[in-house]
């Protein structure tokens, strides 16, 4: 009896370390390493298919959240493809369908930080290495309210700017003995050194006024940091990862 009295006191605490993708109950802050089971956490989405999606729109429902991840192979450098020795396992978020969407549901959160986006990559073995969520379009004030609250939560981080392309991004990374946590606040357009006509200073002041801003949290294992910055194969969320040339 005692026995089914402990097991009963066991699942529940286990139900509340792990959540799936359609949950939206992903707390980054409170998220464990060692017990956080990725596959787990995907397994719903990555067997959704968009006929689903589809289905779902033909009936009554007033709101549909519809959500799907891909699973991929990749090697040291990040290639998906042509692998000769895998090294990783990457879970990316690749589409959520809409119908009247509730603008408050996410899939993950930090704080008041929202993410309608969640990925990650583990080792072949299932442990978790990265995982990062990504915002919505959002106001650059609740981004720089966020970076106040990690700054207070742990201390003054290090920041590096990264350009790529017209655009740049603000990287603030803190420093654990187990993790990095790195928040990267979405491209911001630097067009000082090309020549522009006085059209495409209006369309660019144009896209400037509009709300584009948004952010990406990632929290990554100590000792894999640097084996992600030197990867050449960037696609997805990666593209947003820090990289050294």
């Amino acid at each position: 009896m005692k026995k089914i009295l402990l097991l009963f006191t066991i699942l529940p605490f286990f139900a509340s370390c792990q959540s799936s993708l359609e949950d939206g109950n992903l707390d980054f802050e409170k998220l464990n390493f060692g017990r956080f089971n990725t596959k787990e956490y995907y397994s719903k989405s990555l067997r959704a298919e968009w006929t689903d999606y589809h289905k779902m729109r033909k009936s009554d429902l007033k709101e549909i959240y519809f959500f799907q991840a891909d699973a991929d192979t990749i090697d040291v450098d990040g290639n998906d493809f042509r692998i000769v020795e895998p090294y990783a396992i990457t879970y990316r978020q690749t589409g959520i369908g809409r119908s009247n969407w509730n603008k408050d549901y996410c899939v993950g959160f930090f704080k008041n930080l929202k993410f309608d986006e969640v990925n990650a990559i583990t080792d072949l073995k299932n442990n978790l290495l990265i995982i990062s969520g990504t915002t919505d379009s959002i106001k650059t004030e609740i981004i720089e309210k966020f970076s106040t609250e990690l700054t207070q939560l742990y201390g003054n981080p290090t920041l590096t700017n990264i350009s790529s392309g017209m655009s740049s991004y603000d990287i603030k990374k803190w420093n654990f003995e187990d993790k990095i946590i790195a928040l990267v606040s979405d491209g911001k357009l630097d067009y000082k050194n090309v020549i522009l006509n006085e059209s495409q200073k209006k369309y660019i002041k144009e896209i400037e006024s509009r709300n584009h801003t948004s952010a990406t949290l990632f929290i990554c294992r100590n000792g894999y940091y640097d084996v992600f910055t030197k990867m050449n194969m960037r696609t997805g969320f990666m593209t947003k990862f820090e990289k050294k040339d």
